[in-house]
């Protein structure tokens, strides 16, 4: 989908790397861009990603939207920043809607938001996660990331088959919202970190939570990790920033054409991830770079030309 305004080139480029995660499995997103009042009669059944202008979410409830979307499918606004002021209302109204959103400062200020799947119960958990994390290190990421984490692997597991990767697991925050996208989409997660009093942590948090069955938690070298099958779909990357690309490159034997990869911290320590970002935004590599929090956030999908067998 290309909505050919100059504007939202980030947009689009963000757009064709989910598009293009599913394309290289045979699916073909549909999309449909909203662009004012009442334009949601113009919305389907079975639509994968919308996209609704300030016109729209200024002037009409959400509510109808959001009756017509499926659990897995995404919601997009755009010029929230630039037209917060006429629609304030709208961050309360999709909670109140049961969505999750992360906001992405590109092109004018723009919310992506998926239906969550998850309780209360969830979500204070992942505070005491978050908590105890910056108390006792590694700091986890921004709740902005996490729930970026968690909308693009469930947009992009719930339509493909296969598993989700992370590497370096800290104490589980991330892990936690991976388990959780694995539960809701009927597949797993699994959680690298070389750290075992970490590995246990995070072990011990989801199992209170009953999402232990989801997660494979393994205390080793990411770079030494063989798997045997083609089959991984999602990735996020938040272990030693010097090593991201000897990451990436142990992975890349295990990833399906048009695998996600995410990479954090990629504004703050770009000097010492200057080969990964090399590695991403070259073929068989589409990347981009967003600021879901000050590190930074690269997303990427493998798109080789000749698929691997």
């Amino acid at each position: 989908m290309s909505m050919h305004v100059a504007s939202y080139y980030n947009l689009d480029t963000f757009l064709e790397i989910l598009s293009k995660s599913l394309r290289m499995d045979g699916v073909i997103a549909r999309i449909v861009h909203l662009p004012g009042m009442c334009a949601s009669g113009l919305l389907g059944d079975g639509m994968d990603i919308v996209v609704c202008s300030s016109e729209l979410w200024t002037k009409e409830p959400l509510d109808v939207v959001a009756k017509k979307l499926g659990s897995n499918a995404l919601l997009i606004l755009l010029d929230v920043c630039a037209s917060i002021h006429r629609g304030a209302h709208v961050f309360k109204e999709l909670g109140s809607l049961g969505f999750v959103k992360t906001i992405l400062p590109i092109d004018g200020g723009v919310i992506v938001s998926i239906k969550r799947g998850y309780d209360q119960n969830f979500f204070k958990k992942s505070v005491e996660v978050y908590r105890e994390s910056f108390i006792y290190g590694p700091n986890p990421v921004d709740y902005n990331t996490a729930a970026m984490i968690y909308v693009t692997a469930k947009f992009v597991a719930s339509r493909r088959k296969g598993v989700l990767i992370e590497i370096g697991t800290g104490r589980g925050f991330s892990t936690l919202w991976l388990a959780q996208v694995a539960k809701e989409v009927g597949t797993k997660v699994i959680s690298m970190d070389i750290n075992c009093e970490r590995i246990e942590r995070a072990r011990t948090f989801l199992e209170s939570i009953g999402l232990k069955s989801y997660a494979e938690l393994m205390c080793v070298d990411a770079k030494e990790y063989r798997r045997g099958l083609r089959d991984v779909i999602y990735v996020f990357i938040d272990g030693w920033k010097d090593e991201y690309r000897h990451y990436l490159e142990a992975l890349e034997p295990y990833l399906k054409p048009g695998a996600l990869i995410l990479a954090h911290n990629t504004l703050s320590d770009a000097h010492r991830m200057a080969s990964y970002i090399d590695k991403v935004y070259a073929e068989p590599y589409e990347s981009i770079t967003v600021a879901t929090d000050p590190k930074g956030l690269t997303i990427s999908v493998y798109a080789p030309r000749n698929i691997p067998s």
